[in-house]
């Protein structure tokens, strides 16, 4: 290439050996690969076992094809250069690359901020309090804000656009300090990240629920702390390569393949927790270890096989039982969602009959299954309830 010292042939000899594309194609690759078996099986989740495919599911869609999109113009870039050092590379080479560069960060913008949105909306969906609602649509605006204000700046890194890819128009051409684009992109989307991971630790803590129900929600709906983690490595990695100008295309190695982690890990942490029906299905005690409870018969035997029933039993627990409940006395949920209190098989107690709907949101959270009631606007406090004891 043009431009830089003439170095030894042997040098050059050296150089050209050094060859990152090959681990920067495998490691997308196989992050693709596993982000879409993801999204395949949630998707066969709602399906199958739901009966109903929601507005996050379509998000988490959208950002999977706009992610495959992104390892695909990443893999390509790859062959023509991502990786190796750039005075080994034809000149003719350049065009192609940037331009392949420019549009893997278009798609991995919308990629993210589509896995944001369908969190968020996730989130809408499991916390029905006005105060709750409130703090989601915020944090929807603010990363869709985000995100479009990423894209728009990619788009426009030069006036003209082509300018990017073209460096021979650069000086011609009006374009922002990349570098610095970068960076504060980069810094926005970890803020994003932390903002999505955070939101919902307050309203599962203030839950009338044990505290094995809580921290086992919390592990479920904070699983974003990974996506935190590869977006700060990724941010890491553009730092050096914005220290190391003449050679970007060697150091822009790890940062193609940790942004095609970041965008695939995210899409996988944001469908996990909707995958909880089908792990059921294929491991029954899962349920039980997240806070489900059996079904009783009439004779106080536990049906650990009605999977219909198991989803709508529940204990009251907190300020709003009585405290000799969790002893005595069992609640079961009739086919119209009526709670009602009836005697433990071996206590001689009287029965309660709770006139209110309730639903056991902390047993199904993500299995689809519960309804935008207005029974369910006390899910974040104490769940207060008429009772007749006879």
């Amino acid at each position: 290439m043009s431009g830089f010292p003439q170095l030894p042939p042997e040098v050059l000899a050296a150089l050209a050996k050094e060859n990152q594309s090959p681990k920067v194609i495998a490691l997308i690759a196989t992050f693709t690969g596993i982000s879409f078996f993801f999204v395949v099986l949630r998707f066969f989740t709602r399906i199958k076992f739901i009966e109903m495919v929601g507005i996050e599911d379509y998000f988490i869609g959208i950002s999977v094809l706009f992610a495959a999109a992104t390892s695909a113009c990443l893999i390509e870039g790859a062959k023509y250069g991502i990786g190796r050092h750039m005075i080994t590379l034809p000149m003719e080479n350049l065009p192609l690359l940037l331009k392949y560069l420019f549009f893997s960060i278009l798609t991995y913008h919308v990629s993210l901020t589509a896995t944001k949105l369908s969190i968020l909306l996730q989130y809408r969906r499991i916390f029905t309090l006005k105060e709750a609602r409130m703090r989601i649509y915020a944090a929807m605006a603010l990363c869709l804000v985000c995100g479009t204000i990423a894209i728009v700046c990619a788009i426009f890194t030069c006036v003209p656009v082509s300018a990017y890819w073209h460096y021979e128009r650069r000086p011609f051409a009006k374009c922002v300090n990349q570098d610095a684009m970068y960076h504060a992109n980069a810094g926005l989307n970890i803020a994003t990240d932390l903002l999505v991971a955070v939101l919902p630790i307050k309203a599962i803590w203030r839950l009338q629920i044990a505290r094995r129900q809580k921290i086992a929600l919390l592990s479920i709906l904070t699983l974003g702390w990974f996506v935190v983690i590869v977006s700060i490595i990724r941010l890491v990695i553009l730092v050096k390569v914005a220290k190391h100008p003449e050679d970007q295309t060697w150091f822009s190695g790890p940062t193609a393949y940790w942004s095609a982690i970041e965008v695939h890990t995210a899409i996988v942490c944001a469908t996990t927790p909707t995958l909880k029906p089908l792990i059921v299905a294929i491991v029954p005690g899962f349920a039980s270890r997240l806070g489900s409870k059996p079904s009783r018969n009439t004779d106080g035997t536990v049906n650990s096989n009605d999977s219909t029933i198991q989803r709508r039993f529940m204990r009251l627990q907190g300020k709003s039982s009585q405290s000799t409940m969790e002893d005595d006395i069992d609640l079961e949920v009739n086919a119209n969602g009526l709670v009602t209190a009836v005697p433990n098989a071996h206590k001689k107690t009287g029965q309660i009959h709770v006139t209110r709907d309730i639903e056991q949101r902390s047993a199904n959270v993500f299995d689809g299954s519960f309804s935008e009631s207005d029974s369910q606007k006390n899910f974040f406090g104490s769940l207060p309830a008429r009772a007749d004891r006879r």
